[in-house]
């Protein structure tokens, strides 16, 4: 072999290994378990967050992230109480062209579930208390 004829051997090589490398990157995801209890210790959530970048925002490269929620749970640590436990959510939801912030989205209350999402960003879930038949959420502590 000639020494051009091995360059653009290498050269095509390097490039494919950067396509697959790149496109692993992209397809990966990231999986964590939580758990945490409300600031009262009242309340308590758990489950697995798997999150991966599923596309960009065209002309910004922007991420956007698609994932699920597995065996997410909230369990009221103190039964007969009065309160219930909340799992709750707060995010960034990419629609109609913009970011939208939303907070305190009730995911589960005093059960478990599991769903996936996408077009979102900054997600994080909160162990929360909630008094029965209210829908004012206290006591909320970060799981991550």
């Amino acid at each position: 072999m000639t020494t051009r004829v091995k360059r653009t051997l290498v050269g095509a090589s390097a490039v494919a290994s950067a396509l697959v490398v790149g496109l692993a990157g992209t397809a990966s995801a990231t999986t964590m378990g939580f758990n945490q209890t409300s600031s009262s210790g009242k309340a308590e959530i758990s489950g697995t967050y798997e999150y991966h970048v599923s596309g960009t925002i065209p002309g910004t490269n922007e991420k956007l992230y698609s994932g699920s929620l597995q065996g997410a749970t909230a369990r009221d640590k103190v039964a007969g109480d009065g309160y219930e436990a909340v799992l709750a959510l707060a995010y960034q939801d990419w629609k109609d062209g913009a970011w939208h912030s939303v907070k305190n989205y009730v995911a589960v209350v005093n059960g478990s579930k599991s769903w996936t999402f996408k077009n979102k960003k900054d997600v994080k879930a909160y162990a929360c208390d909630r008094k029965v038949g209210t829908t004012k959420l206290l006591n909320c502590r970060a799981a991550w």
